[in-house]
Parts: structure tokens; sequence; C-alpha cells
């Protein structure tokens, strides 16, 4: 659907996001967000341009138009905050709007490039300065880590600050980076979710900034990456949810998994789950408000209301799949009851 907006629609929604954010967070995390995207891109142009990165022609025309629309944004940030209310910022906001869709227009017709929205929500929400302890499942590792060891110092219970994963040898290790190497991570993921940043370069992003990750499996970092953008996505996609309700009534996230060989038991359990918009899914390792619940989690988030019916692909898994599941993965014994699957009575939905 994006591909199919005029470079002007493009522009307004790119403004449109910024503004929503400033106004909600403030305009210092949304501008530390687009300087950090600016340099980023001129970064890797410059590099594609000298030959020392390997982006073909498309992927480098790409890159100037989504700085070109990360400058653009910059600048009606900086109008907006330096004029007077925010009605008449969105006036403000207009002014420019021409230039830059005759230049986008051009880019689109001399090289067939597509101009997209920038993901500007979803890059926000790794940013610890707008979401804090929540900003990625490494930093709530970290501080899950953080209060058990405060714990066993002091004797005394730790916070319920953050979910509880289940940490596998890894997933321990990730858990332990310090909060500096963390920051930096954050960086530049949000960055990379802004813009659309390849997986590739990403991926390379990350292992630049660990001397761990340079010495361990590519997919470590792969797997840091994939988690964090599911996070993102699936956290912005949960404010969307909750903002819809305040003006239907009738809202409810459902958990949706992805069926492969590759599926965890655990996924195969609350598959379908049910919950309000503020309430918190459960699974065996504990509660989380959205996925990803652990690294590697594909779990999804979809938006639902009462008044639909309950659609078969949302449909609960049966005993005889979670068993299955959990033996396919070398589990012994039994698995963990089944969580409570809906809050809301099922008799509820699809009554139009």
């Amino acid at each position: 659907m994006a591909n199919r907006l005029s470079p002007a629609d493009v522009l307004r929604l790119n403004r449109q996001q910024a503004r929503a954010l400033a106004e909600r967070v403030g305009t210092a995390p949304i501008r530390a967000l687009l300087t950090d995207a600016h340099n980023d891109l001129r970064k890797r142009i410059d590099a594609a341009t000298r030959g020392f990165d390997p982006a073909t022609p498309t992927g480098l025309r790409e890159m100037r138009v989504t700085l070109a629309q990360v400058e653009d944004v910059t600048r009606s940030l900086a109008k907006d905050l330096g004029t007077t209310t925010a009605r008449a910022a969105k006036q403000v906001a207009e002014v420019s709007v021409s230039g830059m869709t005759r230049y986008l227009s051009d880019a689109q017709r001399a090289y067939g490039s597509k101009a997209r929205p920038l993901a500007l929500r979803e890059g926000a929400m790794l940013r610890r300065a707008v979401q804090g302890a929540e900003s990625t499942v490494l930093r709530r590792l970290a501080t899950t880590e953080k209060a058990r060891e405060a714990e066993q110092e002091e004797g005394g219970e730790a916070p319920d600050t953050a979910p509880r994963i289940s940490l596998d040898r890894e997933t321990s290790v990730l858990s332990r980076y310090s909060v500096a190497t963390i920051g930096e991570f954050e960086t530049q993921l949000s960055t990379a979710v802004a813009v659309g940043k390849p997986w590739l370069a990403t991926r390379e992003a990350l292992i630049q900034q660990s001397p761990f990750l340079q010495g361990a499996p590519v997919s470590w970092a792969e797997r840091i990456a994939r988690t964090e953008t599911m996070g993102a996505y699936n956290r912005a996609g949960w404010e969307g949810i909750r903002a819809a309700d305040d003006d239907l009534g009738d809202m409810v996230k459902i958990l949706c998994a992805s069926f492969d060989a590759r599926t965890g038991w655990d996924s195969y359990q609350v598959h379908g789950q049910i919950r309000l918009p503020d309430e918190a899914f459960e699974w065996a390792g504990g509660l989380y408000q959205h996925p990803p619940n652990r690294p590697n989690d594909r779990e999804v988030v979809v938006p639902h209301r009462k008044s639909w019916s309950i659609p078969p692909e949302l449909a609960w898994r049966g005993d005889g799949e979670v068993m299955a599941a959990w033996l396919r993965d070398r589990r012994k014994g039994a698995p963990p009851a089944r969580p409570d699957m809906t809050t809301v009575p099922l008799d509820q939905f699809g009554k139009g």
C-alpha cells in the first residue's frame, strides 16, 4: 500500500508522525532519532559513492530519497518548534511540501525509486528516551538480571519491573551487555527501523559495536536485529490498539504465532490468546504486554473488535498439538499448564 502513495502523501505522513510523536514524548528524542538517521544515511551514501559499500545503484538512489525525507521532517519539526502554536505549526509544515514533492517525483520518474513513509514511530520505540527500560528486549533482560543480582546481594525481593524471560545459554550472555553497549545497539536498531536499513547492514552495524559479537556466530547479531525489530513494530501496534479502543470501546488484542519447523511448543500453547488492550498476555515465562516475550520470538499482536467473529486462523491449538511440539523440542515430562486463553467471554464476540 505504501508504494502506491504519492510523494506528497509520503511527506505529509512523515510530518504527521513526527508531530504526533513530538507532542507525546517531546521534540528532543525525535530530533535525536532524525539526527542519527541523517548521519547513518550520509555515511552509507558516502561509502557507496566511493565504492567502499556494495550498494546497488538502485539502493544508493533509495538512500538518497530516504535522506531527503529525513531532512524534510527535520526542517518541519524545527519550524514547528520555532513558530507559534501546534495548530499554526501544521499550516507551516505544508509550506515547503511542494518543492520536496517535486524532488521525490523526479527521483521516482528517473530511477523508479518508490518513496515510502519513514517508520518514525516504530524507530522511536527502540529509544530509551521514549520507552525507558521497555525500549528493547536486551534492556529488559539487563533490567531483570540487575534485579536478580540486587535480590541476591540484599537478601530481599527483586522488583517486578520486567517480564520473566527464560534465559538459554546464548541469551544469558547477551543479557549481560553493558548499559553503554545496549545503548549503542538501540541507536543502531532505531535508525535501521526508521529508514528501512537492509538486514545485512543492520547486522554489521551491531557487530561493530560489540567485541563479543565480533567473535560470536553471525546468527547472534541477526537474532538481536530481528527480535528487536519485531518488538518495535509490536509495541507500535499495541499502542495503536489502545488508541483505537479510546474511540471504539470494544478493542481486544490477540496473539498470533507463525507455524513452521522452528515454532516453539509455547507458541502453540498461547496462539490465539485474547486480552483487553491493557491486560498482559501470559506464557510459561511470565507476563508481557506484546511480543516478543524472548529473543527470536515471532509472534505478533492482531487488533480485533468484540463485534467481529474470531477468524479460524486465530483459533486455539489443541492440547495434542501442544504436546507434539513439546516432544519435538525434546522436552521431558508434561508441558506447563496452559494459561488462561481469554479474559473476554467468547460469547461476546461476533454480535455486530
